[in-house]
């Protein structure tokens, strides 16, 4: 093989490159159109809360980057790449259109799918690219900067496509789209995977480019691997004891995430992750340090304090899909060329429909904007502005600027927290107050100690203990709060104040716990009963209210008639269909206290007007993207060269678990993200982001000490 068109060779690479590539970008397509629906989906369509929605959110992201270790281990060991990727992107594609059944109950299995599957196919790829190219193949550089391309090419259609799809069709469609890209990433693998060969054992004549004088930066003494074994360390107490030590923490981290979980100070989902995650991760490098000394040591802790960097960066990036991607659905005004009409809560009753421009073609097809066209700005930031930052490497040792790995890093958060920093500012135009007359709270809904309305939601129908906590939220004791808690009640002035955007999935929640207790014990019957069905029998269901809840309507509930029914003569209430949780919460809107839910239909038409611009958005994404241009591909090639040879996949491997560790603690975050003022939990980020950037500043020159050489 040369590098000179010839058989087998496309512009100078493998054809086999540029299978790999279009095979990315569709499995790319596929996940990242799906993961930009997929907090969407929960909020909007299984009606799920925003901090359950993120606790889903967290699993799912920290599961799909810590799932490839275990599938690169079952590649080599058992399936080896071509067949790992094959089976991996089956499965994938067959969870994609699981989720297109829109059904709880078909909800977690495809996650599962997804997880599984990219476990199989995400580490095989990278490694099927390096394989195409002797090991002293020069091309190997540009061919991964093809590969990349591919990647984001697939990261920014794909939300586009499937976002589109959603607002226009349904959220079955966006999925089902997703799972067509992956299919056709499998179909284009199969038909020309046998292009994806390995190069003969001879390797080819490279003639190389002449090399330049050497920078500033290249006369930093370097040590290779041999030297740095048999050199001392800078750090000899504590490299010496390192293997030691660590598992000590790994013991500990384990005894005291356990501990806190029994006192009641984090949930057993949080023991795990950070259990677990400290102990594996421990334990990794453990291992490798009891194999290398002296300064080789020292390589090995630099990766382990530099990731603790790449946790706060990571669980501040990943709020893109999250906190944020829920902020450009509620709060961003999505009219790109035109005023929005005015809105309204329920269509169905009120006679009102948000409708598309009627003016240009742009406004019919694409007025108001979809919520997941935000999800592409990253990846079309990131062709536009990769090559300029790779240049900007190179140039700044020429006029002696030489910025060190850790530097490049710091930089990098710092970035990130600008970017929040931007949201701050955003929010202050956002904060408008507005009112609504209200006599009285209802039932189910009450304030705190500072006046800020606050509730506890309905009790699921199939939980056993459904009859105390229906008594329990009926008189809340347990605080939750939406809107950031803006929301407060003037009992002296009769009024009902807020300030900021209220969320139509807002006015739900806080509607829900309204439902008198005897029409919620009547749906849970129904529900129940729908339920019952044997698979090859209709559903027939109905109860009979007594009483009927005031000015019940079942219109609110936003069900088709064929699915519910209400029969206001004979006050029966039947269902055609097994209603699922989603339908249950809908109902119990439907028979919401009346006066509460006309107050927070005026407060929403009201503060639809504060919603802030997309261009804060759009600017919000820039920025983090030059953030993670400055850190992501410097941190992976900082493992390649810092890590020794005999243990470079598994330290890569440790390298994802803390990535995995920071979308983890990223899902953590948004859990909160309803309950916080905004502008507070921007400012919270902001001013963490910062804190780290400015120690990982200060101990540059102690960290680059640590890496002997290592640029």
């Amino acid at each position: 093989m040369s590098s000179t068109s010839s058989p087998g060779t496309f512009l100078g690479h493998p054809r086999g490159l540029f299978v790999l590539f279009f095979t990315e970008m569709w499995e790319r397509f596929n996940y990242y159109g799906m993961r930009a629906a997929l907090p969407l989906y929960m909020l909007n369509s299984l009606r799920y809360s925003q901090e359950s929605s993120s606790r889903v959110y967290k699993w799912f992201t920290a599961l799909c980057y810590l799932t490839p270790i275990l599938g690169g281990f079952v590649a080599d060991r058992f399936l080896g790449n071509r067949w790992a990727i094959i089976i991996g992107a089956a499965i994938m594609a067959a969870g994609q259109f699981c989720m297109t059944v829109e059904d709880q109950r078909f909800f977690f299995v495809a996650l599962g799918l997804l997880v599984a599957g990219n476990g199989l196919f995400k580490p095989n790829m990278a490694t099927q690219v390096g394989r195409l190219y002797p090991p002293n193949d020069a091309r190997r550089d540009s061919a991964y900067t093809i590969f990349y391309m591919g990647v984001n090419l697939g990261a920014m259609i794909g939300p586009i496509v499937c976002g589109w799809l959603r607002q226009k069709y349904g959220f079955g469609y966006a999925f089902g789209a997703a799972g067509a890209g992956m299919l056709l990433a499998l179909i284009i693998y199969q038909l020309l995977g046998r292009w994806v060969q390995e190069p003969p054992s001879a390797p080819p004549e490279i003639v190389r480019p002449p090399s330049r004088a050497p920078g500033p930066a290249a006369r930093k003494p370097y040590m290779t691997e041999e030297e740095a074994n048999l050199a001392p360390s800078l750090l000899p107490r504590l490299t010496r004891s390192a293997p030691t030590l660590i598992v000590v923490v790994a013991v500990a981290a384990a005894l005291a995430c356990t501990g806190l979980h029994v006192a009641g100070l984090i949930n057993i989902d949080e023991a795990i992750a950070f259990g677990l995650g400290t102990v594996i991760a421990s334990l990794l490098g453990a291992i490798v340090m009891r194999h290398v000394q002296g300064a080789a040591r020292d390589r090995v802790l630099t990766i382990y304090l530099l990731g603790l960097f790449v946790v706060f960066f990571w669980a501040a990036f990943e709020q893109a899909g999250n906190a944020m991607n829920i902020f450009a659905d509620k709060t961003t005004d999505l009219y790109l060329t035109e005023k929005p009409p005015e809105p309204s809560v329920f269509p169905a009753v009120e006679g009102q429909e948000r409708v598309s421009g009627t003016g240009s073609w742009w406004s019919r097809w694409f007025n108001p904007m979809p919520t997941e066209w935000f999800q592409s700005i990253n990846a079309a930031a990131i062709i536009l502005f990769a090559p300029l930052i790779a240049w900007l490497w190179v140039f700044l040792p020429r006029i002696g600027i030489s910025l060190s790995i850790p530097a490049k890093m710091g930089i990098g958060v710092f970035l990130q927290g600008m970017a929040f920093a931007l949201m701050i500012w955003a929010i202050r135009y956002e904060n408008q107050p507005s009112s609504a007359e209200l006599a009285a709270l209802p039932r189910g809904v009450t304030v705190d100690g500072t006046g800020r309305v606050v509730f506890d939601d309905p009790p699921n129908p199939s939980d056993p203990n459904f009859d105390e906590k229906l008594r329990r939220h009926v008189d809340p004791t347990h605080a939750e709060v939406v809107n950031g808690g803006r929301i407060r009640f003037d009992a002296a002035a009769k009024r009902l104040d807020m300030t900021g955007v209220l969320a139509d999935t807002d006015r739900d929640r806080l509607l829900r716990p309204t439902a008198p207790p005897e029409y919620v014990l009547k749906l849970r019957e129904l529900v129940l009963a729908s339920r019952r069905a044997e698979p090859d029998q209709s559903v027939k269901a109905a109860v009979q209210l007594e009483p009927v809840p005031p000015q019940f309507d079942l219109r609110y509930a936003g069900l088709p008639e064929s699915a519910v029914r209400f029969d206001a003569t004979t006050r029966t209430l039947s269902a055609s269909v097994a209603l699922a949780d989603r339908d249950y919460k809908g109902l119990l809107v439907a028979g919401a206290e009346p006066e509460f839910r006309a107050a927070l239909n005026r407060l929403f038409v009201t503060s639809a007007s504060f919603k802030v611009s997309w261009q804060w958005l759009f600017w919000f994404y820039i920025v983090c993207t030059l953030g993670e241009l400055c850190l992501s591909p410097v941190g992976l090639s900082m493992v390649s060269k810092l890590a020794p040879k005999a243990w470079g996949t598994m330290m890569m491997g440790t390298w994802y678990i803390l990535i995995s560790f920071g979308n983890y603690v990223a899902g953590l975050l948004g859990e909160s993200y309803g309950t916080l003022h905004p502008a507070t939990y921007f400012a919270y980020i902001t001013g963490a982001l910062t804190v780290m950037s400015l120690m990982c500043f200060l101990a540059v020159r102690k960290i680059r000490s640590l890496m002997h050489g290592v640029m």
